[in-house]
């Protein structure tokens, strides 16, 4: 490898490595949703935090993306490549940390539609309820002459 080539690998593992750090803090960041939504009542706005810290992570992500994409593909038609280097592990790495938190939010998203169908149904039960009471106040009448005759 040449001095320009080991200079260019050593940029592309820094910079595999910061990706990877990130996706790292994505998964911890995930965890904790997966936390608070353990809790029966749980904190709205802290999940939310952590979905706004999330969305920040992964706008630096698509940053460096468009940084390692130019390089990544330079590197790998080099003729230096080789398909066991550091760099190729570290991609392994970031795949498997990406799979690994695709996987526990889409398990918070489970919770999340539970949760929400929860809700749902309780307020569907709270509004058949007001409807029959409903009911009963619309065969009660209500006029003036009503209530005085029954004080």
């Amino acid at each position: 490898m040449s001095k320009n080539e080991t200079q260019g690998a050593d940029k592309l593992i820094e910079l595999l490595s910061e990706k990877l750090e990130l996706f790292e803090q994505i998964y911890k960041a995930t965890e904790k949703q997966s936390k608070i939504l353990s809790d029966e009542d749980y904190d709205i706005e802290a999940f939310d935090k952590l979905i706004d810290k999330r969305q920040e992570l992964i706008e630096k992500i698509n940053g460096l993306h468009q940084k390692l994409d130019p390089m990544m593909q330079s590197f790998v038609s080099s003729p230096s490549y080789k398909k066991d280097s550091e760099i190729e592990k570290l991609k392994d790495k970031i795949q498997n940390k990406v799979k690994e938190c695709s996987d526990l939010n889409n398990e918070n998203m489970e919770i999340i539609s539970d949760k929400t169908d929860n809700q749902k149904d309780k307020i569907e039960k709270q509004s058949a309820k007001r409807k029959g009471i409903g009911g009963y106040a619309q065969a009660v009448p209500n006029t003036p002459e009503v209530f005085d005759r029954n004080a």
